[in-house]
């Protein structure tokens, strides 16, 4: 069979085309491919992304709970931090801080290493360390990503900032405290002292004028009985404000002193049961546990208008559970952040000492505050 040159020219024209077209074709294959991979590159890196914002959310979420000591914001920060990473399988953590370690279960020290320091008032106070269990391909720094440089420092500062926080309200507590002191040192020593010495002038006048008038002597007899009234509240009042008797780590007294004081003052029924006495070598634990107690009665008697409290102590092994039991109204749910100033201090108190609160409705009415801690022997 034989072709024409028109034919034979017809046919290459067609053979070009068909060149062209599958040319076009692989150069939008290529394209194609390319832009999955930069697809996959961009999903990946965003999915990096989510996994740090879901990491300084978790630690935002960590600090705002009522009355967590630092110890646990720390030990949650150090776990939350190896799912932020690229290889999160293979990544541990630790914060090292004065000479406080905190770590991931799986930790331990490899050549993969990132560090970033944690400054407090502009000092270094210590570091935190990402660890990868395992070599991996070259990236910004070592195998480690640009972004998780960022991602350390951030959380390093942030750590930091905790910190500081942590110490400003222990300050204010602190100087709150030594003002109850204060208060209730000036009330003992001195405006007691003070109306002491009225009553016995008082006591003076009225054996000067028993003899002339019946009735003014009756006078002056009530203005003592009010005197000594005011000197017994007054007396109530320092102690409430200053339990010196935690300075001898008496707690166990110093609570049984609270409840005879609150009947003594507000005319209710305030006991105090336990098995054993409780040695607190821990001043400032005990102080913080006397002010919880406290708090409970307070909010008691003034928000419950409770008649009976009843305070118990049980000791298993080296856990404590405390309950303040009242039967005034019933404690009512309300939102952590929409509670008042005494529960929000009660809780950081609890806090502070690593014990946990629960305050609920009795089951036959009223409220029960319960505070569960452990005891740490001397030395």
């Amino acid at each position: 069979m034989s072709y024409s040159k028109n034919d034979i020219e017809r046919l290459i024209k067609k053979i070009e085309r068909l060149n062209a077209q599958l040319l076009r074709l692989k150069k939008t294959e290529l394209r194609h491919k390319h832009t999955k991979i930069l697809l996959q590159k961009k999903t990946h890196a965003l999915g990096e992304r989510i996994k740090e914002l879901n990491c300084l959310y978790k630690i935002s979420h960590i600090v705002e709970k009522y009355g967590i000591s630092l110890e646990k914001i720390l030990n949650g920060i150090v776990k939350i931090i190896p799912n932020a990473w690229q290889y999160p399988d293979i990544t541990c953590a630790r914060i090292i801080l004065d000479d406080n370690a905190f770590y991931t279960d799986n930790f331990q020290v490899t050549p993969w290493r990132q560090s970033s320091n944690i400054y407090i008032k502009g000092k270094k106070a210590g570091y935190l360390e990402v660890y990868y269990l395992q070599e991996k391909p070259e990236s910004y720094e070592g195998p480690f990503l640009k972004e998780e440089r960022y991602l350390l420092d951030v959380i390093a500062k942030r750590i930091g900032e905790i910190i500081e926080r942590k110490l400003l309200e222990k300050q204010i507590l602190e100087i709150s405290e030594w003002e109850q002191k204060r208060i209730g040192q000036d009330l003992h020593d001195s405006l007691s002292q003070q109306l002491a010495g009225i009553a016995f002038l008082c006591k003076g006048l009225q054996k000067q004028i028993a003899s002339r008038s019946l009735q003014e002597s009756k006078e002056i007899e009530e203005i003592v009985h009010l005197i000594d009234d005011a000197i017994t509240k007054t007396k109530g009042f320092a102690r409430g404000l200053y339990p010196v008797r935690l300075e001898a780590h008496g707690f166990t007294t110093a609570i049984d002193d609270l409840a005879i004081n609150t009947e003594r003052l507000f005319g209710i029924v305030c006991k105090f049961e336990y098995n054993e006495p409780l040695l607190i070598h821990d001043n400032i634990m005990a102080t913080h546990l006397y002010r919880i107690t406290q708090e409970a009665i307070n909010n008691a008697i003034r928000h419950g208008k409770a008649k009976n409290i009843i305070i118990r102590l049980d000791k298993r092994e080296d856990e404590v559970t405390m309950t303040i039991q009242n039967d005034g109204k019933p404690f009512r749910k309300i939102p952590k952040n929409h509670q008042g100033m005494g529960i929000s201090i009660m809780r950081y108190r609890a806090g502070i000492i690593g014990a946990s609160l629960d305050i609920k409705k009795g089951t036959s009415g009223g409220t029960i505050v319960t505070c569960t801690f452990k005891i740490k022997e001397k030395g």
